[in-house]
């Protein structure tokens, strides 16, 4: 399949994913919510390796290859969930943004991509993009927290740790034994982690009671397509695309995540967020078109 196609694909399961997640959050605690999503996830990409491989992905050494997972979805997402909390949701989608420009600088100094003003210029109109795209959300804002602003921006710190051991990875890996492997470390560890801190504050306690089964559906769906087709694109991208490449892919996210709660939930977007809109596609499309290095 075309690297550009399978690129695309992750956003658009990612951006959607995302509102799939908020229309689930008006019943489901985001601690629980991030588990049921993780283990079903975990479930599918299983399902889908003993089809293809006839043998289950949670040998010891498979194990091994997921440590990357620790850092995403696990650190990642549950750093920034309790960023979130404590800041805006545009600023946190902001400061998410940073991620394309942290990713192509973190692939020159630690892969050897090459850095280019081409690159740099088209991540800055990326990330204006961005901003332009959540500034109606942001004027309505009247609550932030450095705290949390530092969180989410720890949280796009572990994304980027998770790019780099992984493009190193997938070079010698089957993409859907290593995106199972990884996600199934994410889930001991965030189980792990929310059982720990559920003892020091109840909030974090993971409970499913009185969820219906619409909002089951939606949380299983979400956690699919969020997660288990969202990961395994992506890293099936990384074989044929420079890191740096994949993260303008990456910037379409909000894009694709407007679009949706456009259909999804009514919705209305800006002038200035489709403008916003119109500089993330065309920065990702003339990404495309450099030159693979």
């Amino acid at each position: 399949m075309n690297p550009v196609i399978i690129a695309l694909s992750y956003a658009f399961c990612w951006g959607v994913g995302l509102t799939l997640t908020k229309i689930a959050l008006s019943e489901i605690k985001p601690t629980t919510l991030l588990i049921i999503q993780l283990l079903a996830s975990v479930s599918f990409l299983a399902i889908a390796c003993y089809y293809q491989h006839r043998q289950l992905p949670f040998s010891w050494s498979n194990l091994k290859q997921g440590f990357a997972g620790i850092f995403e979805p696990a650190l990642a997402y549950m750093v920034g969930t309790f960023g979130v909390e404590m800041t805006t949701a545009s600023k946190a989608t902001l400061i998410g943004s940073s991620e394309v420009i942290l990713t192509i600088l973190f692939a020159a100094v630690f892969l050897g991509e090459k850095l280019t003003r081409v690159k740099l210029l088209l991540a800055g109109i990326s990330f204006i993009g961005v901003f332009l795209l959540i500034l109606r959300d942001a004027q309505g804002a009247n609550y932030t927290s450095l705290s949390g602003d530092l969180l989410v921006l720890l949280g796009t710190l572990f994304a980027v740790f998770y790019v780099l051991l992984s493009k190193q990875q997938i070079a010698t890996s089957d993409p859907l034994q290593l995106t199972a492997s990884q996600q199934f470390v994410g889930l001991v560890v965030t189980v792990l982690c929310f059982g720990a801190l559920s003892m020091l504050n109840s909030n974090y306690e993971v409970s499913a009671a009185n969820i219906s089964l619409p909002f089951w559906l939606l949380a299983v769906g979400s956690g699919i397509m969020q997660y288990a087709l969202a990961f395994l694109l992506y890293l099936t991208a990384l074989r044929n695309l420079p890191v740096s490449h994949a993260a303008f892919y990456v910037a379409l996210i909000p894009v694709f995540g407007v679009t949706s709660a456009i259909l999804m939930i009514g919705e209305q977007p800006s002038l200035t967020q489709w403008v916003g809109a119109g500089l993330i596609i065309t920065s990702s499309y003339f990404a495309n078109r450099l030159r693979t290095v």
